[in-house]
């Protein structure tokens, strides 16, 4: 698989909110994501953000 094809199966994993399976493949692939590996541990941080502050959120209500 190229670089570009791992980076878009990240996006799927935190598409369908499966941060775990996403770390967990970008770590077993951080060789193979070459200049990807930066966006896609990103998108990870920001998704576990926004995830985060949604549950808080529910928590008020």
């Amino acid at each position: 698989m190229n670089p570009l094809d791992l980076f878009n199966q990240v996006k799927e994993l935190i598409e369908k909110k499966d941060l775990a399976a996403a770390k967990t493949f970008v770590e077993e692939n951080k060789d193979q994501l070459g200049e990807y590996l930066n966006q896609a541990q990103t998108l990870i941080s920001g998704s576990e953000g926004i995830g985060n502050l949604v549950d808080k959120v529910k928590g008020l209500f």
